[in-house]
């Protein structure tokens, strides 16, 4: 777990100090006769966006394991740095080394999205809250034993992510986020890749 704060921390680090140094950079190598170009974010005001992705999960607490998910998230950028975002991401088993048991994961989350202003490509942080249902399912239970229920309970996450353009309505993007609940529901990091297209553009 350390290990994973760790690794984020640095990532996190280095996507700001690109943000910080980028724009000074370009400025400087700008030639003479043309003035320089300030750096923006790829996001446009009042545009609305959809991001089909996999994900994978890992670091899961309660000594559980890491397991395969798919999601969708539907965002609104107010600005080119201010958006938010509505996302389902469902985790399939953490459980993927117990063939009797199956703990399945279901977040739904409304989330902030900060965008840095880069050229080329986008840095962003977020942050959100929601609810997490973590659904559990026994094949062969014991009349003797005790499992635990499903349930569903009031979960936050934060992390951040980049996004790349790939077309003229496409963009290629990694999110890495941490997903913590407020009891007893599995905490747990998230790494996916999706891509996300504008659904209505100005």
């Amino acid at each position: 777990m350390r290990s994973c704060v760790r690794i984020c921390s640095g990532l996190m680090l280095a996507v700001a100090a690109v943000a910080v140094h980028s724009a000074p950079v370009r400025a400087q190598s700008a030639p003479a006769t043309q003035p320089a170009q300030t750096a923006q974010s790829l996001a446009e005001p009042h545009t609305l966006t959809l991001t089909p992705f996999l994900s994978t999960a890992f670091g899961t607490s309660q000594d559980l394991g890491g397991s395969l998910g798919l999601g969708v998230a539907v965002g609104y950028d107010l600005t080119r740095n201010i958006g938010f975002e509505g996302e389902i991401g469902h985790v399939f088993d953490v459980l993927g080394n117990d063939a009797n048991q199956d703990v399945s994961i279901t977040n739904y989350s409304a989330n902030g999205v900060y965008h840095f202003d880069v050229s080329r490509f986008t840095p962003y942080a977020t942050f959100g809250l929601g609810v997490e249902h973590v659904g559990r399912a026994v094949k062969n239970p014991d009349p003797l034993a005790i499992y635990a229920p499903s349930g569903t309970e009031v979960a936050y996450n934060f992390g951040g992510g980049v996004k790349y353009p790939v077309s003229e309505r496409f963009l290629a993007r990694a999110d890495l986020r941490r997903f913590q609940s407020t009891d007893l529901s599995p905490d747990y990091w998230r790494l996916y890749g999706g891509l996300t297209f504008w659904v209505k553009r100005n």
